[in-house]
């Protein structure tokens, strides 16, 4: 086990979670950008602007149908220092 948890300063990756009833997988448009998250789907729009600049190439989306919930997976991009390097 490591120290890191959501609340510390060296977290690695962010998670979203969008809950989306009555939205299949094939409705959704999902587009990251470095500070900004574009969500759309026919009934429903977030434009989310994220607390950390995020890696646009390395981040994951897996859409739970049982639970009608996105989630999505981003690497944050942070400097190294002796907070969030251990």
């Amino acid at each position: 086990m490591s120290r890191k948890d959501p609340s510390t300063a060296c977290c690695e990756d962010m998670l979203i979670k969008i809950k989306l009833p009555d939205t299949k997988a094939s409705d959704i448009t999902l587009d990251i950008q470095e500070k900004l998250l574009d969500f759309r789907s026919p009934q429903k729009r977030l434009l989310l602007h994220l607390p950390h600049p995020v890696d646009t190439t390395g981040g994951k989306a897996c859409f739970l149908s049982e639970q009608a919930t996105l989630e999505v997976t981003l690497r944050m991009k942070r400097e190294f220092d002796f907070i969030n390097f251990a």
